[in-house]
Parts: C-alpha cells; structure tokens; sequence
C-alpha cells in the first residue's frame, strides 16, 4: 500500500517537473521566434524597398523628364506602376501581401542644390535640375518606418522634350539636342505661337 502511494507522488511530481519545463521552454522559444519573424518582415520590407528604388533608377534613365514631371517634397507620395511600358508615378501608398504580413512602400523625390565647388549642400546652394534625390520609405502595417535614398541623375537618358520653339531654325545642320528653342532648320516652319511649331505647307 506505501508503495502504491509513493508509486503515484513520484508520478505527480514527475509530471509537475515536466510541466515546468514545457512551460520554460515555451517561455524560452517564443521570443526566438518572434524575433525570427521580426528579422523576416525587414529581410522582406528592404527587398522591396530596394526594389522601387532600382526602379525609380531605371525610370529616371529612360526619361529624365518624367522625374521632371513629380511634384518635389516629402508630403508628396507616389508608387511606380510597373506593369506598364514606361512606368507611371501614381500618388498614394502601395501596399503588398506577402504570406501572413501586410508591407507598404512609396518614394518622394526632392531637389537638389550644389555649392560653388559642385558639393551637394543642405542648404544654400544652386539649384541643380539634372539631380534629384529619390528616397524611399517602406514597413509593414504595426511595424516601424525606415527609409533609404538615392541621388538620380540625368547622365544616360537620350529623350529630349521642346515646348518653346522661338529660337527659330537652328544654325547647324542635324537634330537638336540642348535646350535653345530652336529647331532643325527647315522650310514653311511657323514658329510665331510661343510652345508651338506648325507646318505651313506640304
């Protein structure tokens, strides 16, 4: 009979150890895999970070006026729709469902001004139009906001766009190709109406 009875303390008190253990690993594991989950949602949020960023790169090299045509400032929102050729900039926050998590991002871009020795300066400074600086902030919904920036410039980018033709018929021969208002020379040209060039006559 004692031994029937020590039999089922040991039994209780095996069980009460074991009990306490389960719950000290359970204590122990679940902040390592919060923390492995935390460290997955900025592995992810920077991937997609960089990856608008490259974007705004590629934009910007196709045709520098398109970074041109954004309004500058940090109010001002924009996400890229890529599944069109050329990308478009659309105001607001772009939103993206990867497995459990909820990840946004968007960029503003902001000009940019130089010292008289060419240094990028934060205040002061002359305006620079073929420097823009692209900065892209990005999370996850309840999580904190970082950012990542970049200077663009206009170094690659082949597309010229003319609005104002009054310089008339240029001097040289072949294509335009700075900003002086002038055409390649041509004859019936109508250049009196300001951002505007008609052909007279076929």
């Amino acid at each position: 009979m004692t031994r029937n009875g020590q039999s089922l303390v040991d039994v209780l008190v095996g069980t009460a150890i074991g009990v306490i253990l389960i719950s000290a690993a359970v204590i122990a594991i679940g902040p390592a895999l919060n923390t492995s989950t935390q460290a997955e949602r900025v592995q992810q949020a920077s991937f997609l970070a960089s990856g608008l960023l490259g974007n705004l790169v590629t934009w910007s090299n196709g045709n520098w006026h398109s970074i041109l045509a954004v309004a500058t400032g940090t109010s001002n929102e924009y996400f890229l729709i890529t599944s069109s050729s050329p990308y478009m900039a659309t105001s607001g926050i772009q939103t993206i469902a990867e497995a459990t998590t909820s990840y946004w991002r968007y960029f503003y871009i902001t000009d940019v001004y130089r010292d008289a020795a060419g240094n990028i300066v934060t205040s002061g400074g002359s305006y620079d139009p073929s420097t823009k600086k692209a900065t892209v902030a990005y999370g996850w919904l309840g999580g904190p906001t970082s950012t990542v920036s970049e200077y663009l410039t206009r170094n690659q980018e082949q597309v010229y766009s003319q609005s104002d033709w009054s310089g008339g018929p240029a001097t040289g021969t072949g294509a335009v190709t700075t900003t002086n208002f002038e055409f390649t020379s041509s004859t019936n040209i109508n250049y009196s109406s300001p951002g505007s060039i008609q052909v007279e006559t076929l």
